[in-house]
């Protein structure tokens, strides 16, 4: 053993020199060709020149000989591997070589901005969204960037908008060419009810940057010009002893005129926001409106239905009296914007329009507004009536089904949203996303097909199509970019898939109260949508299972779904719905019947009186039927007669001693 280890060729320090390190099998072994060694500055050999097959670092050394080092050439180097540095080098220089020969065009078309960079937007101003505290700016951005990001479902890229700013009812938009292309298909989509035109426009100059503070200054006061307008129109159209807004004939108004806001194409869609914004920014508080303005008149506006002017609603909700008179109005459906607002109006007049002839126009505005007591001067009930109508009401309405004591409602706040919720959606959807849902209200839809059915009641089950591109079933859907792109946000998205479902019929509420399983109860720490609390607001959640039938017209039979629901609500933001909807899950499955809880009914016979002292006289009574074997029918007075009677012979210590005999 010791003289093989004397033969075994010597590894040396880490320090020694490569002709004493060295072997078959390991160490540093002799260079071959006649290649340069690696050193440093110092004269030292580099460790991993070899291991590199040549290549060395920047910085890190030189190499011996200098110029007169080996010519680049092909094939192997005489480090032994094709793969080393000849090949990087070659690969370096014919790039540069390129470059230089302006040859490298991929390049330069991957840095160099092709085709516009800026879009003009113009329809905003038009739009329902208008209305907005911001205008309407922020929902148009994420309009454009959601449906923009949608138009290519295979890329799965995400549009964004750089920049955006303001320049008179145009909004102009910046971002990289790629995006513009996308965002230019958006040309004749519509925006909350407005038709968007989508045109390339010049970039922003750079001179308008530098002055930012002036031209903002310039805006800040053209913008308090324009309120200090519409203030003085409004001081002049008010009664304060009729306690009477006037904005009849408004394009008439010289005010407005001299504002230069009825040019030809300016509506009052456009005009009446803008007032109504002003109008609600006088007021500090709701109870100040219903003290100052109790009637509001919009005679003579050429108005054919309320879509233009539907922010008096969310403006002045508490009105008692309103005048339509001498409009457009053809039928109860140009209505409709407001059929769940104005619950304390009591006088409506509507002469000079052409629904006045309608036959059931009455009886229609009675059902739709609670207090409703004058149509065109005609008293139809009196007050008396309609607080007996509203107990009688109440008498007859019967509860919400719910299922064990979990339905802690605020103010009947979420009763008077399932009632509200349930005809509007099979009726007249439209209708009730301008009610209840915003423009950060979030929508989805999934699809449950294993749920478990009985045999006994299953029925066939009508196909899924039209649900299933909206389907966002976690189990089924696992991409993340799926999923989200299956999670509508705003109303107008909400409503592209609402008009793609079929028609449905919900079971009525107060006759097929077993139809439905309800729960509902309070929802602390939601967003403050007016953004006044840090903490957040208080809302309520609510879940209902239940039915409804489908209307379809190919269906050869009844189409029963099953379904649960559930909805976040919370207070609404300022010039939108009061009560929103903060979320809305909808889950379907293949009809089965609902399993509402069995409740054991109690017979006389068994059942016992709350009363204490009758608990106790029980307990006695069965304690005897224990000791005795007497029924309990058997007299207990006549027991206690007996008892009297031999309780002499009984011994001492039968009794308690505390008891006196």
């Amino acid at each position: 053993m010791m003289q093989r280890a004397a033969v075994a060729p010597s590894r040396g320090p880490r320090g020694a020199s490569p002709s004493v390190r060295g072997g078959p099998r390991g160490g540093i072994q002799k260079r071959r060709g006649a290649g340069p060694a690696r050193v440093d500055k110092d004269g030292d050999l580099v460790m991993d020149a070899g291991a590199t097959g040549g290549k060395g670092r920047v910085g890190r050394g030189r190499i011996e000989g200098g110029a007169a080092s080996k010519p680049l050439g092909t094939g192997r180097t005489n480090s032994g591997s094709s793969r080393g540095g000849n090949h990087g080098l070659h690969r370096a220089q014919a790039i540069l070589r390129g470059m230089e020969s302006k040859q490298a065009t991929v390049l330069e078309s991957r840095i160099t901005a092709v085709g516009p960079t800026s879009l003009r937007i113009d329809g905003l101003s038009s739009s329902k969204a208008a209305s907005n505290p911001d205008g309407g700016l922020e929902s148009l951005l994420g309009f454009l960037e959601r449906k923009a990001s949608g138009l290519d479902a295979k890329s799965n890229r995400t549009v964004k908008i750089k920049k955006s700013s303001m320049k008179g009812d145009s909004v102009i938009i910046t971002a990289s060419p790629d995006d513009i292309e996308q965002i230019q298909k958006l040309d004749k989509f519509t925006f909350a009810g407005s038709v968007l035109s989508v045109k390339a426009c010049d970039p922003p100059s750079p001179q308008a940057g530098k002055s930012g503070e002036k031209k903002k200054q310039t805006v800040s006061q053209e913008a308090q010009e324009a309120k200090d307008r519409f203030r003085a129109v409004l001081a002049a159209r008010y009664d304060a002893n009729l306690k009477l807004l006037n904005l009849s004939a408004l394009a008439l108004d010289t005010g407005l005129r001299q504002m230069g806001v009825f040019d030809g194409s300016t509506t009052t869609s456009k005009v009446f926001p803008a007032m109504m914004v002003v109008c609600d920014g006088l007021f500090k508080n709701q109870q100040e409106k219903r003290d100052a303005i109790v009637s509001v008149s919009l005679a003579d506006n050429e108005l054919a239905d309320v879509s233009a002017v539907t922010t008096l609603a969310q403006t002045f909700p508490d009105l008692k009296n309103l005048d339509l008179s001498r409009n457009k109005f053809a039928e109860i459906k140009g209505l409709n914007a407001w059929r769940w607002k104005f619950r304390h109006l009591e006088n409506l007049v509507l002469t000079g329009n052409p629904i006045e002839s309608q036959p059931t126009l009455k009886d229609e505005l009675l059902k739709r507004y609670p207090n409703l007591q004058v149509v065109n001067g005609v008293t139809l009930r009196t007050a008396e009536d309609v607080a007996a109508a509203k107990a009688a009401a109440e008498v007859k309405k019967s509860p919400i089904p719910i299922a064990g004591p979990d339905f802690r409602d605020v103010s009947q706040v979420g009763e008077n949203f399932i009632r509200q919720f349930l005809p509007l959606y099979d009726n007249d959807r439209n209708a009730l996303l301008e009610t209840f849902y915003d423009a950060h209200s979030v929508y989805s839809l999934s699809l449950n097909l294993t749920a478990p059915r009985s045999h006994e009641h299953s029925m066939p089950i009508q196909p899924w199509t039209a649900y299933f591109k909206h389907s966002r079933n976690f189990t089924k859907i696992t991409h993340l970019n799926a999923r989200m792109a299956r999670r509508y946000k705003g109303s107008q998205a909400i409503q592209q898939v609402w008009s793609t479902l079929p028609a449905s019929r919900h079971p009525e509420l107060e006759s097929n109260a077993d139809k439905y399983l309800m729960e509902c109860h309070p929802l602390p720490g939601l967003v403050d949508p007016s953004n006044q609390s840090v903490r957040g607001v208080d809302g309520l959640i609510i879940t209902m299972h239940g039915e409804f039938e489908e209307q379809t017209e190919s269906a050869t039979e009844k189409s029963l779904r099953s379904f649960s629901r559930t909805f976040i609500l919370g207070p609404g933001a300022p010039g939108g719905p009061q009560i929103r909807v903060v979320s809305d899950m909808l889950t379907l499955r293949p009809w089965a019947p609902l399993a509402l809880p069995q409740i054991s009914s109690i017979s006389p016979e068994t059942h016992r009186t709350s009363d204490p002292e009758q608990q106790e006289r029980e307990a006695i009574t069965m304690q005897l039927v224990e000791k005795t074997g007497m029924t309990p029918a058997w007299n207990i007075e006549q027991a206690f007669i007996t008892f009297t009677a031999n309780k002499d012979k009984l011994p001492a210590d039968a009794f308690i001693p505390s008891v006196a005999r």
